[in-house]
């Protein structure tokens, strides 16, 4: 009896062992993925890593990143996350594997790490499937938007931190992130007027793209998120209140947008 304990005793070490051994290696993988990303660039405050070579056209996507970020309430530039490019769709699918995601889309953050990785597939796949509609959101397929909307959810984690993050709803998270990210380019585009967004929202005609209906939910949060902080005047503690709910900003939108209503303008 005492040699079986004996052989438990060390089967249990040695598997213990290979556990702690896969699991620093998951970690590694995840906070440190830099030897599978051998190129690198130091451009427009932000630290980027390809598995290609940067070309210096991209050095203009962080340009407009950028500005993108700095116009974000939350904006710290020592809170900037490392930019990872996936130009393989394979490589990116292992990251949203290895981080336990479910659907492989344009960005992943690793927020406790610090990582954001992209998928340029995924990325260009958008553009392509919507033809850039509706324009200034997460839906046109943009990459300078895709990187300041991980951006955005990152601000956010070092705001809250982790467990205030885990509990934020979908619907304020994804809509903060794709508002804050296009802040810049609605203040400066005369054809995104909140009315007129709400409108092509509800509208049921802008739903068929090109190649299929459009999801749009993504859009739905984002003006939703858009109306809370531009017309309620609410900053992110606000919008983040138990007592601020989908169905309920939902309804009242539609009411403001009823009393409010006017021709949409063409430009």
């Amino acid at each position: 009896m005492r040699l079986l304990s004996r052989r438990t005793v060390r089967w249990v070490a040695w598997t213990f062992c290979v556990l702690v051994v896969l699991f620093g290696l998951y970690l590694s993988v995840l906070f440190f993925p830099y030897p599978l990303f051998p190129h690198h660039v130091e451009a427009a405050g932000f630290s980027v890593y390809s598995d290609h070579e940067i070309s210096e056209s991209f050095k203009l996507i962080l340009d407009d990143a950028q500005r993108r970020v700095e116009a974000m309430p939350l904006y710290r530039a020592e809170a900037m996350p490392r930019i990872f490019v996936c130009c393989s769709q394979r490589r990116f699918e292992f990251f949203v594997k290895l981080a336990g995601k479910r659907h492989a889309g344009q960005g992943l953050l690793v927020s406790m790490a610090g990582n954001a990785f992209f998928s340029e597939q995924g990325i260009e796949a958008v553009a392509h499937r919507n033809q850039t509609r509706p324009a200034n959101s997460r839906l046109e397929g943009s990459w300078s938007a895709a990187i300041a909307h991980e951006v955005a959810h990152h601000l956010v984690f070092t705001e809250v931190g982790l467990r205030g993050t885990r509990r934020i709803p979908v619907w304020k998270s994804e809509g903060y992130a794709d508002y804050t990210a296009n802040i810049t380019k609605l203040g400066l585009d005369p054809g995104s007027k909140i009315l007129d967004r709400i409108r092509l929202l509800i509208d049921e005609n802008s739903r068929q793209g090109p190649t299929g209906e459009i999801d749009r939910r993504h859009f739905r949060w984002q003006v939703m998120v858009e109306f809370l902080c531009e017309v309620k005047g609410l900053d992110l503690p606000g919008l983040l209140a138990m007592n601020v709910t989908e169905s309920d900003t939902w309804t009242e939108l539609l009411a403001w947008q009823r009393r409010n209503h006017r021709p949409m303008e063409i430009h």
